[in-house]
Parts: structure tokens; C-alpha cells; sequence
């Protein structure tokens, strides 16, 4: 249980970290899990954790599509009408509104989706997309050291 709450801080944290980089309100993790379903993994709050709680319910959603193409979605405003926008989404989450989720890849497999937000529509700018899409192969190494870490001991 320790080490589920280790990862889930460090995750959260870094998240956090990545969407200081970005200029963004936030970000949150998505991951496919071992019945290649998109899992809500992390936020680095409460709106990203929700953002990614009500894709995975729904079905729906940016990371949803990110998945689905295999390529960055970049929407200016979650409010608008499809195919630009998730109002479905929206109207649960009213208080995130920008959305950019750019696909995880491990060795070229596709492994989940990064999502940064904010609280304000905006034409998401593409020095901006590019860096999240750098920022989100960064977040791939993150994942795959930990992975690699060893289990936590109390012996030195």
C-alpha cells in the first residue's frame, strides 16, 4: 500500500511539475491498462483527476480520441460543439476548458495519454503543443524509471 501511495504522490507531483513547464492549469495521466482500456491514472488536482474519471465513464473525451487516432488532439474549448469540442464532458467538468492530450509511447507502442488543461478557452499555440508533446515523452521516462525501481524497504 505504501509504495501504491509513493507512486501515486510522485506521479501527481510530477504531473504538477510538467504543467508549470507547460504554462498550463494543470495536467492528468491516462493509461491503458492490461484489457487496452484507458485508465485514469493521476491529476495534479482535483480537476484533472475528475477530467480523467469522466472520460474513462463516458467513453469520451480528448485522451479518448488521442487513443483512438494516435496523435495529439487540440481542443480550444471543451464546451464547443463536436467535432471541436466534448460538451458531454464539459457540462461534468465545467470548470476545465482547454484541453491539449498529446499519446504516450514506449517503444513505439502506445502506452496512455497526457493531458494538459485550462480553466479558460484559448487557441492552443504550436510551440506549445510541441513542447507538451516533449513534455509527454519526458512523463514516458518517468514512468518507465519507476517501473524499473526497486520495491521500498525499511533496511537500509
Amino acid at each position: 500500500m505504501t509504495q501504491v501511495l509513493e507512486f501515486s504522490r510522485l506521479v501527481d507531483r510530477t504531473l504538477s511539475a510538467l504543467a508549470d513547464v507547460l504554462g498550463s492549469d494543470g495536467a492528468a495521466l491516462m493509461l491503458i491498462d492490461d484489457h487496452d482500456r484507458l485508465r485514469a491514472v493521476a491529476g495534479s488536482d482535483d480537476r484533472g483527476r475528475r477530467l480523467e474519471l469522466i472520460q474513462e465513464q463516458i467513453g469520451a473525451g480528448p485522451a479518448i480520441e488521442t487513443l483512438n487516432r494516435g496523435e495529439d488532439v487540440v481542443i480550444d474549448d471543451l464546451r464547443a460543439a463536436r467535432p471541436h469540442g466534448f460538451p458531454g464532458v464539459a457540462e461534468r467538468v465545467s470548470e476545465v476548458r482547454a484541453v491539449l492530450s498529446v499519446p504516450l509511447r514506449a517503444e513505439e507502442r502506445l502506452i496512455g495519454t497526457l493531458n494538459f488543461y485550462d480553466r479558460t478557452s484559448h487557441e492552443w499555440q504550436p510551440a506549445k503543443v510541441r513542447t507538451g508533446e516533449r513534455l509527454g515523452e519526458l512523463m514516458v521516462m518517468v514512468l518507465q524509471t519507476m517501473a524499473h525501481r526497486p520495491p521500498l524497504s525499511g533496511k537500509p
